[in-house]
């Protein structure tokens, strides 16, 4: 943008001239004010200063030799009191010694008498441009530590937020543990004392319909004791950390030939086939948890016996590459079962959450099994996912890392 559109747009603006030549100050005061700047003058350094302190000021012209204080003087005092106003120094010595002075004194400009007026007022233009952009750049720096101010008192207080509501969801988180373990524990007592009772009864030898009430009732019991139980796994093991235990020096192969055993006959009660397929280079011997992971297998084959009316049941034993950490060992049971959507497969770990989604269902159960499950594998150090089977039926893969002695 030229001088002369910036004179066009400009305000009015203030020069103050400092010389104790009358005649010069009237000089370029005339010439000043028809490029329509407003024009001050002192006579000395003194009233100079008197007229700052009580009119705001663009641009500062002053001579260098006066009576009394001299105008490298005055730049020095203008500098302290206003730093924020250009200073052109002028004089009818022309020395260059003079001129680096006042540049070296922060003078914005250094011109010689007799000098040209035209050339005077770019000057000033100049000047006044510098101060404006100035003025913007600590305008833009005062508003910028503003917001950063701002902003950073807005994220301390989002931080004490954050903060609070974590402490509140991890106090809700362990009251809800204690109330979830004290109610099952109060349930459990007198569930007991159900089914001595019912024991006890059994022992009369009921005959008849009564005898079939007796076995609904004590069937019922059990049922109502597994549920209580799971909860109370569910909640022990929410608060019992991730935790790894290497405890127990298992043979694999037999763990897993037993594990069979024991659930074949729940299998074949319901016509189901349960059949175990385990690879050649399975290692013979694993250090992990024995309770724990006979636990999960217990809980995703009872999980596959539950979904499924019809067909198969398959645990497969094999390794698996990991590209981090050397290999694992992966177990999938796969079922024939009612499957499981897409959008479901990471639900289902949910508590309280079955396949179909509701509460009114055909399977009994509370929807705990499978969180208990990863639990379980995550405290092996493994970790726990189902997958999609598109003809039918569900496939669940805990994969652990192989240690072995």
């Amino acid at each position: 943008m030229s001088e002369d559109l910036l004179q066009a747009e400009q305000p009015t603006y203030k020069v103050l001239v400092v010389d104790d030549e009358v005649e010069i100050s009237q000089m370029i005061s005339l010439c000043l004010q028809k490029s329509n700047f407003e024009v001050i003058c002192a006579e000395n350094v003194a009233e100079a200063c008197r007229l700052l302190v009580v009119e705001p000021v663009d641009v500062i012209i002053s001579d260098v030799m006066m009576p009394g204080e001299d105008g490298i003087a005055f730049l020095g005092r203008v500098h302290d009191s206003w730093p924020d106003i250009p200073v052109v120094l002028m004089t009818g010595h022309a020395q260059l010694q003079m001129a680096v002075n006042a540049i070296k004194n922060g003078a914005f400009d250094f011109v010689h008498k007799p000098f040209d007026f035209e050339h005077l007022r770019k000057i000033v233009m100049r000047a006044i441009n510098y101060r404006n952009l100035k003025r913007m750049e600590v305008n833009y720096r005062i508003e910028l530590e503003d917001t950063v101010a701002k902003r950073t008192a807005d994220l301390k207080e989002a931080m004490i937020e954050l903060d609070f509501a974590r402490t509140s969801l991890q106090q809700a988180a362990t009251d809800k543990s204690t109330f979830m373990s004290t109610v099952t524990h109060e349930m459990r007592t007198p569930m007991n004392g159900v089914i001595g009772a019912l024991d006890l009864l059994a022992e009369e030898g009921l005959e008849g319909a009564a005898s079939e009430y007796l076995a609904f009732a004590r069937q019922s019991a059990d049922n109502m004791l597994k549920l209580i139980n799971q909860l109370l796994s569910f909640t022990a093991l929410s608060v019992q950390g991730g935790g790894i235990s290497f405890r127990d020096l298992l043979d694999f192969k037999s763990f897993l030939h037993a594990l069979v055993v024991e659930q074949q006959p729940s299998f074949t009660r319901k016509k189901i086939t349960l059949s175990l397929q385990i690879a050649e280079d399975i290692p013979t011997q694993i250090w992990t948890d024995k309770e724990k992971l006979l636990r999960l297998c217990q809980i995703l084959l009872g999980n596959a016996l539950k979904f499924t009316d019809n067909g198969n049941v398959t645990l497969e034993v094999s390794r698996l590459s990991c590209i981090d950490d050397g290999e694992e060992i992966l177990l999938t049971v796969t079922d024939s079962g009612i499957g499981i959507p897409d959008g479901m497969l990471e639900r289902i770990f949910e508590p309280f959450v079955q396949g179909d989604g509701s509460f009114t269902r055909r399977h009994e159960g509370v929807g705990l099994g499978l969180v208990i499950a990863r639990q379980i594998a995550a405290l092996l150090g493994g970790r726990l996912w189902a997958e999609h089977i598109p003809e039918g039926g569900s496939r669940f893969k805990f994969a652990m890392k192989i240690l072995t002695p």
